[in-house]
């Protein structure tokens, strides 16, 4: 902005190309789950793993509480 006219409205050039999608770039990194529930890629045993070590702590906590109910 080499002068000022007065106005606060500014112009603003982005220099893309205006028919181009807007999110193709921004969507580029995202995963989204698969309908049918199936794991694929490089993460499907960092995921399985995770779900795992989920299971093993809910059930370690139900023991527990069956435990405290019994009275040990």
């Amino acid at each position: 902005m080499a002068r000022f006219d007065g106005s606060l409205a500014r112009t603003l050039d982005f220099e893309d190309n205006p028919a181009a999608p807007i999110h193709s770039q921004a969507r580029a990194g995202l995963r989204l789950a698969s309908p049918d529930g199936l794991l694929r890629g490089p993460d499907k045993y960092k995921v399985l793993d995770k779900r795992r070590r989920q299971a093993q702590i809910k059930a370690r906590h139900a023991l527990s509480l069956f435990d405290m109910m019994e009275g040990r």
